[in-house]
């Protein structure tokens, strides 16, 4: 685990942000894609994947009382942490109701999973669909909706916090609203699944390649490649040595922006 602080002269508030996971589905070295972002206290993660409760309990974060829980599509290597939480609540949290955020047909299906995860548990839990152009307010921090391109309807996450913007794609397709919002953001986290030589394979499973990731970060003022195989990590680590503005970080990594 590595602290990273990144400081503007013009910031107004610091936000804490844990890369809690940095893998896909199945890489035996990274955990499935987690962020969790920290506000001054409000806890809010942007998916949750299986290993992030036990990433979050080894820098003393206490997922089950995060404030809420952002799904950005439905599959499990983005969800699987949540019934984690959940079970955990059942004797730890203060907070009586787990509260998620997820695209229509991903809330649906969280909700069923939820129902016979926390619902056999007696843990209260509200699953609201969010949207395209959406907004979510959770204490200090705001959290807008933009599209992704995905096998499944999914979105990608913009979170501001007073004067700090960051930019998570979850699963997605190269897109323009990403690379706009992108745009001198102060930190942009993009999936970068396939190596490069295999854009048809990618765009056939909607997703990225690391080129094409770090085509979508280029005008960012930081950039952080994630949902990495071994194959993608391994272009990855090699393209970006001593690049510095663009990195692959490694799960548990806290980045401090002000």
């Amino acid at each position: 685990m590595s602290l990273l602080t990144f400081t503007r002269m013009s910031g107004l508030g610091c936000v804490k942000i844990i890369i809690a996971g940095t893998g896909s589905a199945l890489n035996p070295f990274r955990g499935q894609s987690s962020v969790i972002v920290d506000g001054g206290g409000t806890i809010v993660t942007v998916d949750l994947g299986c290993q992030a409760p036990n990433v979050a309990e080894k820098l003393e974060v206490k997922l089950d009382e995060a404030q809420a829980h952002i799904v950005t599509h439905e599959h499990y290597d983005h969800i699987c942490g949540l019934p984690m939480v959940a079970f955990v609540k059942t004797f730890r949290s203060a907070l009586p109701e787990l509260k998620v955020y997820a695209p229509p047909t991903a809330s649906e299906y969280l909700k069923k999973l939820l129902q016979l995860t926390a619902g056999s548990w007696k843990i209260g839990f509200n699953v609201e669909p969010v949207k395209v152009g959406g907004r979510v307010r959770v204490g200090d921090l705001e959290f807008q909706f933009i599209e992704a391109v995905h096998t499944v309807e999914a979105l990608s996450v913009i979170i501001k916090h007073r004067d700090l913007k960051i930019v998570v794609s979850g699963d997605t397709r190269p897109t323009s609203a990403f690379k706009k919002e992108a745009e001198k953001a102060d930190l942009a986290i993009h999936e970068a699944t396939f190596p490069s030589r295999m854009a048809v394979e990618a765009a056939s499973a909607g997703h990225s390649t690391v080129s094409e990731a770090l085509s979508q970060l280029e005008n960012s003022n930081l950039g952080i490649l994630y949902h990495l195989t071994r194959e993608s990590e391994e272009e990855a680590l090699t393209v970006l040595r001593g690049h510095g503005r663009i990195i692959v970080a490694g799960d548990g990594a806290v980045l401090r922006l002000c």
